[in-house]
């Protein structure tokens, strides 16, 4: 008989670990080994060690038609919004927009032209008037674009306009002009600032912020370009008159005194035609000489063309009705003025866009113009001026909106300079009438590119009806100064000041930019 088997063995709880209890079971010769295969021996991979890969579950139909589903419109989401088109503006505010730069280039069909060639003449101190109280309402003018509104700004500076030049074409005494000069004075600069604020109205119609930016940069050039070739189509108005109502200059020799001839009046070897224009005319130009030999505009024409140009400032104020917008301006920002960069640094700039510009209406129309050819080389000059402004603002726009602010301000600098040079070396003369034209379009092209570079930087934004307002005053300021000059001081003189300006305008306009971009890279 085999022997019993051991009870106490049998009681003891089953261990976890079956091959530790085939060592130490003295009854190993009955324990039977499962056959472990070689691939699970290599793998390390015991069938009594607990598996550390999760149970896979095994999946849900209504969860994958779920995430199916979800991706699906995600997926047809997705190409919507690449298939989707930028918003358009309303057919009714692009019509709108557009009678108002049409507004805008008649009005300057009859302003700027009766500017230069008021300036010429001596109508210069009126002018000057006219800007100062333009210069000193422009911190107002948001106050006053917002109280009255853009329609009704636009329509009354357009209608003032027409009235002061229609008085021109009666005999008013001179009280009554000075009057007017400063009443249209008072709205010019809330004139510009409704422009301005229209176009970042229709700028607000885009869409999204980038498609805003576009838009406010294409609406500017649009008002730009307006404004240019109303100076071309006035130009070509002077001209056409001086063709149908032409009067000869005669030498008018008033004040005189001041040539080294021996005696008066001089003889014809003193009056050498060369040595005589190299003497009045170009740098040499002062306020006490009186030198017009050519071509200039009869009494009758001059009434005549005054009269169309008031009447197209009219038509202006009656198109200013349907273009502008009838609602009124948004209240200006609560920020402080005076502690936005905008303001304080584009200053300098516009008190040299100012002065420019009032130069080449005044001095420069006089004396390489007038001096050099009479009204029939000053003409040309003002038309090659408004023609290549209009091209080299439309070029220059685009070029600054890719980020080229610096080498742009860089090369016109360097330009302008040149161009001070040679209008301070050059010795006007009726030999080469073609220089003043030409000169005149560099100069265009200069101005086109300040003023580009200071809109884009002050127009449009969080609180810039401030800012713009100090740079319109800065501005009509260097207007009433420049027109003042053409009083008072010779050429050379103003082309000293005009250097030390850019100087200043351009280190200003500097420190702003690095400003602007410090505080862009502060926000991102």
């Amino acid at each position: 008989m085999g022997s019993l088997p051991d009870l106490t063995e049998r009681s003891r709880p089953p261990s976890a670990r079956p091959a530790a209890r085939t060592v130490s079971d003295p009854h190993r010769h009955r324990t039977v080994v499962p056959q472990i295969p070689v691939s699970t021996i290599y793998k390390k991979e015991w069938p009594w060690r607990k598996t550390k890969t999760p149970i896979k579950l095994p999946p849900v139909a209504i969860n994958r038609r779920r995430d199916s589903v979800a991706s699906s419109l995600g997926a047809a989401s997705v190409r919507r919004l690449i298939a989707r088109q930028p918003q358009k503006i309303p057919k009714p505010i692009i019509t709108r927009f557009t009678l108002l730069c049409v507004a805008s280039g008649l009005s300057s069909t009859a302003l700027l032209p009766f500017t230069a060639f008021a300036g010429a003449e001596a109508g210069a101190m009126p002018l000057a008037i006219m800007h100062c109280i333009a210069a000193i309402a422009s911190p107002f003018s948001p106050l006053i674009l917002q109280k009255t509104g853009t329609r009704m700004v636009l329509n009354l500076s357009y209608g003032l306009i027409s009235l002061l030049l229609s008085v021109h074409t009666v005999d008013a005494p001179l009280t009554i002009l000075l009057i007017l000069y400063a009443v249209c004075g008072l709205m010019l600069s809330p004139m510009e600032l409704a422009l301005a604020a229209s176009a970042t109205s229709f700028s607000q119609a885009a869409g999204d912020e980038c498609r805003r930016k576009t838009v406010l940069r294409r609406a500017l050039r649009a008002l730009r370009a307006s404004q240019d070739l109303g100076l071309v189509v006035g130009s070509l108005m002077l001209g056409g008159a001086l063709l149908i109502w032409p009067e000869n200059l005669l030498l008018q020799s008033d004040a005189i005194h001041n040539y080294t001839t021996p005696s008066w009046p001089p003889s014809e070897d003193d009056l050498v035609e060369e040595d005589y224009e190299e003497r009045t005319c170009g740098a040499s130009g002062c306020p006490d000489i009186q030198a017009l030999v050519g071509t200039a505009l009869s009494v009758q024409g001059r009434r005549v063309l005054v009269g169309v140009w008031a009447f197209l400032a009219f038509t202006a104020s009656i198109l200013a009705i349907y273009g502008a917008a009838s609602t009124p301006s948004p209240p200006p920002d609560a920020r402080s003025v005076l502690k936005d960069a905008r303001g304080l640094l584009g200053i300098p700039m516009g008190l040299f866009i100012g002065l420019q510009q009032g130069f080449i209406y005044t001095s420069y129309i006089k004396w390489y113009g007038v001096c050099v050819g009479g009204w029939s080389e000053a003409w040309r000059a003002l038309c090659g001026a408004g023609a290549l402004q209009a091209l080299a603002a439309a070029t220059l726009s685009m070029a600054a909106a890719r980020g080229r602010r610096g080498a742009l301000a860089a090369g016109g600098a360097a330009a302008h300079a040149s161009l001070l040079l040679a209008l301070l070396r050059w010795r006007a003369a009726r030999t080469d009438l073609a220089l003043p034209t030409v000169a005149a379009s560099a100069w265009g092209a200069c101005a086109a590119l300040w003023d580009v570079l200071q809109g884009g930087i002050s127009v449009g934004g969080p609180g810039w009806r401030g800012p713009w307002s100090l740079t319109l005053s800065a501005r009509h300021a260097g207007l009433a100064l420049a027109c003042a000059a053409r009083q008072v001081l010779c050429v050379r003189t103003q082309l000293a000041v005009l250097a030390m300006a850019l100087f200043t305008a351009l280190a200003a306009h500097a420190m702003l930019e690095l400003r602007l971009r410090r505080e862009l890279r502060h926000r991102s």
